[in-house]
């Protein structure tokens, strides 16, 4: 209740603060907003250009298969990444008024949803070029959409919290996501690409891996993904997500000693 209360409290400032990083994100810039744009498109054809030309990927509507990939991705590992120095970033708001931390996760996801909602919009235009075909199935992407979010917010909980206590958190952090780059299936189908019965655990066990493959589904595909995985991960991140923050409630006036 105390979340909840404090989301609806605090809710304006967040937009605000949000609206805010992204003009200062683009204040020096003769390009402005246009790098949301060419920054995942370089990568997309990069991609594109060694998977799909370089070693023959057969997979339909490729470079938008690789585009979907990478927006995920980006606003997974950019989320988690920023949360660890959420709280050290922001010592000089947090060191003289009372803010909820988990404000500032939300401020800064805001701030990546922006972004993300910017290459959604390149994500329709692709389909429409393709002549990608829709189907019913496309009203799952809003439950996919919720999921992941719940997820990132979620998992970014506890990186503020152990990001207070250990200073080179981040340095690790951008280790691991390396490594779950490779893994998660951005240019490739993880469940084709390992033998069964592995491919399909990496798909199912891996959530990063899962959202994006249902988002292709039901994107790319019209066709309809797991609900009962989708259940399974939103109950798990709601779980994790009252874990994180009773974590930071318990722990948030020892922050400003830390830092």
């Amino acid at each position: 209740m105390k979340f909840f209360k404090e989301m609806r409290k605090y809710w304006r400032f967040a937009v605000y603060a949000a609206k805010s990083d992204l003009q200062a994100e683009v204040a020096d810039s003769y390009l402005n907003w246009l790098w949301w744009i060419i920054e995942p498109l370089s990568a997309m054809l990069i991609y594109t250009l060694v998977f799909g030309v370089v070693f023959k990927s057969n997979e339909m509507y490729f470079p938008l298969f690789i585009f979907l990939g990478l927006t995920v991705w980006d606003f997974f590992s950019r989320c988690v990444t920023s949360s660890v120095n959420l709280i050290r970033g922001n010592q000089h708001i947090i060191s003289k008024i009372y803010l909820p931390k988990h404000i500032l996760l939300v401020q800064r996801m805001l701030v990546l949803a922006f972004k993300m909602l910017v290459c959604w919009i390149l994500v329709v235009t692709m389909m429409i070029w393709y002549h990608v075909p829709v189907g019913i199935n496309l009203l799952y992407f809003l439950p996919i959409l919720a999921v992941f979010f719940t997820f990132c917010f979620a998992v970014s909980l506890y990186f503020i919290h152990f990001g207070v206590y250990v200073s080179d958190l981040s340095n690790l952090i951008g280790i691991v996501l390396n490594l779950m780059f490779y893994v998660t299936g951005i240019f490739y189908n993880v469940q084709k690409s390992f033998p069964a019965p592995f491919g399909y655990l990496a798909q199912r066990l891996n959530p990063v891996a899962h959202l994006i493959f249902s988002f292709r589904k039901v994107l790319l595909y019209n066709e309809r993904p797991s609900c009962a995985m989708l259940v399974i991960w939103f109950m798990i991140s709601v779980a994790l997500a009252a874990g994180g923050l009773r974590l930071i409630y318990r722990n948030e006036n020892n922050y400003v000693k830390m830092i």
